[in-house]
């Protein structure tokens, strides 16, 4: 990452793509099989965007995640693992998305599991 952007250098450390990020600056991402599982920080972006995407490696934008959170955006990525991808949101809720796709598959809120 160089200033908020997600990039890629050759061997050279010639700059060889970016992607800015969708609204403040990507804080984390994740290498998957063939792709960059991206967490952007959630301050700037519109309502109802997520702050949690999926880019090709060439770094183009493959997917948004499906969000079940409307106020509580992801915080982490936690695994990828079997084609699932697991995050946590940040208030602690488990969201588990389709790595391919982005598509919910479902969530586990912290405070649910405990009682």
């Amino acid at each position: 990452m160089i200033d908020g952007s997600l990039c890629q250098l050759t061997r050279e450390g010639v700059h060889a793509a970016a992607h800015a990020p969708l609204a403040t600056a990507v804080v984390e991402f994740c290498r998957g099989p063939r792709c960059f599982y991206v967490r952007e920080h959630p301050h700037g972006l519109l309502p109802g965007i997520p702050n949690l995407y999926c880019l090709d490696r060439e770094l183009r934008l493959q997917w948004l995640a499906e969000w079940p959170l409307a106020d509580d955006p992801c915080a982490a990525i936690a695994q990828v693992e079997d084609d699932v991808l697991t995050v946590v949101s940040t208030r602690g809720v488990r969201v588990r998305v389709e790595a391919n796709t982005g598509r919910l598959l479902d969530r586990a809120d912290p405070a649910v599991a405990a009682g």
